[in-house]
């Protein structure tokens, strides 16, 4: 299965998860949970953790104004790393709103002010399904984009911010920490985990799976002694111990599932529905009290993209030889 079924639910929803915090429901592909922005707010501006992508820019603005305020007044734009689903409404939104800064890590800065690479790469994997999913992706303007440096706080709508450098998942992906609410945005560092479900799972695409620095990344979260995380996919949780205790052994089980089959010469497509299965068999009970919560685990993390992406890793690590050149 390359995708997983559309759901019933519109989006657009706010729920207050901290001190003029909200998170947003994006409502992507009709399912509730699968991808957030984070909303937050004081007198003076109003700042996102994440857009989503020009497809659910709509639901975006609707969260905005459910939570109460105007989505004319927003200031700044924090992103945890340059994927579709995090980054990609964010040319649109400075294009319509040009007084709009966006915050990215050093190396996602050329892509976001030409996206064309990206778009490209993302096409070769959507296909004829990319506007569906992603609608339109604009370039943001080189002068509204701003760098972060490792370790910098900033301030976002009155609340300091410190900004983590987390590769793992993407070589620049960045996680947010505001000490003052014990809470991390973790963006996809710190996996997938639907409501309902104890299980965290570490989506891993191409091109920049690290598994090493994934590690090293989690423990980097853990050592801020946040009791919340506010997931991307899934959103906020407040047992973050046994959430990141268990992050790492769940990438190394799907990972050594997959160099299992792939060394006995299974293609991308058995794989993908290995991985699907294993998912699905974490979850157990869960899904007879919430069938759904498969097809929400499938969009926020599709089986298909962790197939390919454990496939480039373990070729580049040596554990599988390199695909012969055409």
């Amino acid at each position: 299965m390359r995708y997983a079924e559309q759901g019933p639910v519109s989006g657009g929803t706010a729920t207050q998860v901290g001190d003029r915090i909200w998170a947003i429901d994006l409502g992507f592909q009709g399912w509730d949970n699968v991808v957030f922005a984070y909303l937050l707010a004081s007198p003076d501006e109003l700042v996102l953790i994440e857009t989503g992508p020009t497809s659910t820019l709509p639901n975006l603005r609707a969260g905005i104004m459910a939570a109460g305020f105007d989505p004319a007044k927003l200031t700044k734009i924090f992103v945890s790393h340059i994927h579709l689903d995090h980054s990609g409404a964010a040319g649109v939104i400075v294009r319509e709103q040009p007084q709009v800064d966006v915050f990215v890590h050093p190396v996602g800065m050329p892509h976001l002010i030409d996206p064309s690479k990206l778009v490209n790469s993302a096409g070769r994997l959507y296909t004829d399904r990319m506007d569906e999913l992603w609608g339109e992706v604009a370039p943001v303007p080189a002068e509204r984009v701003r760098p972060l440096a490792d370790g910098e706080t900033v301030d976002a709508a009155g609340h300091v911010m410190s900004v983590l450098f987390t590769p793992g998942h993407a070589a620049h992906h960045v996680a947010y920490w505001i000490p003052d609410e014990s809470l991390v945005f973790t963006g996809d560092v710190g996996g997938v985990r639907m409501p309902g479900s104890s299980y965290a799972l570490p989506p891993a695409p191409p091109p920049e799976l690290a598994p090493g620095e994934w590690i090293v990344s989690t423990e980097r979260l853990r050592q801020t002694g946040a009791q919340r995380l506010l997931l991307t996919h899934g959103g906020a949780f407040d047992d973050a111990s046994m959430h990141l205790d268990q992050l790492m052994p769940n990438l190394d089980e799907v990972g050594s599932l997959a160099l299992e089959v792939m060394r006995d010469g299974a293609d991308d497509e058995a794989v993908t529905d290995l991985i699907q299965e294993h998912t699905e068999t974490r979850l157990g009970s869960v899904i007879a009290e919430d069938p759904g919560i498969v097809q929400r685990y499938g969009w926020a993390s599709p089986s298909f993209l962790s197939a390919m992406g454990f496939r480039r890793y373990l070729t580049k690590r040596g554990d599988l030889p390199a695909p012969p050149r055409s």
